[in-house]
């Protein structure tokens, strides 16, 4: 029988074929019809009118949960006189059921053109990223004090404890992005009161994460989570560390006007440095992949 991993990345690979093409459709309609622009879209003309932000556009809203699986990477960790990676790190997120909970996902946009098929959303995904304890990772590179004992992490394969390498981004590790939306009817049209409909998304943004961790018995400090401490690259609470990018695609469902459920699968690349560590600071490039249903809800100029 096959295990619940495997029909996920089924699932996965069966959205990337359906939305090349969906893709492929759509640029041969294009040349079909003899566009005199090299834009796949025609503008809404309330644009032009009124401004970005008008409820003649259709609008929309959604609150979701994410099931984040994140590829191994590597941690590199720089301290007075240290300098070492810590290689092939695996680490999972903390998922919990879907319920009366805080929501791991928010998205917000509008559709742009005529058709409405072409649109643009603002992201925040909350996920968290957890070193699995107990795993064995090679170290290389210098260290001030390469001395093996039950809290320091020495050079070389080491089993990572929460001692000697506890690495958390909880609170999370963030993806605040803008991101270009396409939508294709699969069932019945746009303007139905109940329809089904291709998703696809292409984004970029910030990583915004609040670290925790422990390198050699030592924690990091970020301070106190209050106001004149909130946010910064190089202080805060939350840090700006980096860039997220990425490609997300999968189904819309309209249950009944204006309410609609959306299943997708997102592929994503952060890269983070100048991660607070005790007298130092951590760099991290990491893939994840996330598996994202959210609740929405239709507003504006639904027609």
């Amino acid at each position: 029988m096959m295990n619940a991993k495997t029909l996920l990345r089924i699932l996965s690979g069966s959205l990337l074929i359906l939305s090349l093409h969906a893709g492929a459709q759509s640029m041969s309609q294009a040349a079909t019809q003899g566009q005199s622009s090299y834009l796949p879209i025609k503008f809404s003309p309330d644009l032009s009118k009124k401004g970005f932000f008008n409820l003649d556009a259709e609008w929309y809203g959604s609150l979701g949960f994410n099931k984040t699986y994140y590829q191994n990477s590597d941690i590199k960790v720089t301290q007075p006189g240290s300098n070492y990676t810590v290689n092939s790190v695996q680490g999972h997120d903390e998922y919990k059921t879907p319920g009366l909970r805080s929501p791991d996902n928010i998205r917000f946009g509008r559709f742009i053109d005529d058709e409405r098929k072409w649109g643009v959303e603002l992201s925040l995904d909350h996920d968290k990223y957890t070193s699995t304890l107990g795993q064995t990772a090679n170290v290389t590179g210098v260290m001030a004090n390469p001395t093996i004992s039950n809290t320091n992490l020495g050079i070389g394969q080491q089993q990572l404890t929460a001692q000697n390498f506890t690495y958390m981004l909880h609170n999370g590790l963030n993806s605040l992005m803008v991101s270009a939306v396409y939508r294709k009817p699969l069932i019945g049209e746009i303007a139905d009161s109940s329809s089904l409909s291709f998703i696809g998304k292409v984004g970029t943004g910030l990583a915004i994460v609040h670290p925790f961790n422990t390198i050699d018995g030592q924690d990091n400090d970020v301070g106190q989570k209050e106001l004149a401490n909130v946010m910064g690259f190089n202080s805060g609470w939350w840090r700006i560390v980096g860039t997220s990018t990425g490609v997300e695609a999968g189904f819309r469902y309209v249950v009944r006007k204006p309410v609609y459920l959306e299943f997708t699968n997102k592929q994503l690349f952060t890269e983070m440095s100048n991660i607070p560590v005790y007298q130092g600071k951590a760099t991290q490039k990491l893939w994840s992949n996330q598996y994202i249903l959210s609740l929405g809800y239709e507003f504006g100029g639904l027609r």
